[in-house]
C-alpha cells in the first residue's frame, strides 16, 4: 500500500469524503472561542489526518514524534 493508494482506490476515497469534513467540523467547534475559530484547530486536523495515516499504515511506518517549532525542509 502506497500513499498514492489512499487517493486512488475508490472504498477509500468514498470513506475520506464521507468522514473527513465531519471530522474537521468537530474540529472546528473544539477550537471556538467566543463563537470564532481558534488558531489551534490547523493543529487539530493535523491530528486527524495524521491518525488517518497511521490507521492505514501503521503506527511503525508512519513519523509522529516531530516538534511542532522543528522547520520543514
Amino acid at each position: 500500500m502506497t500513499l498514492s493508494d489512499i487517493f486512488t482506490e475508490v472504498e477509500i476515497v468514498t470513506k475520506i469524503q464521507d468522514k473527513l469534513p465531519k471530522l474537521f467540523q468537530i474540529a472546528e467547534l473544539e477550537s471556538q472561542r467566543a463563537g470564532k475559530i481558534g488558531m489551534e484547530v490547523g493543529s487539530i486536523r493535523e491530528r486527524i489526518i495524521v491518525s488517518l495515516l497511521v490507521y492505514k499504515f501503521g503506527e511503525e511506518n508512519v513519523e509522529t514524534e516531530l516538534p511542532i517549532t522543528e522547520p520543514e525542509n
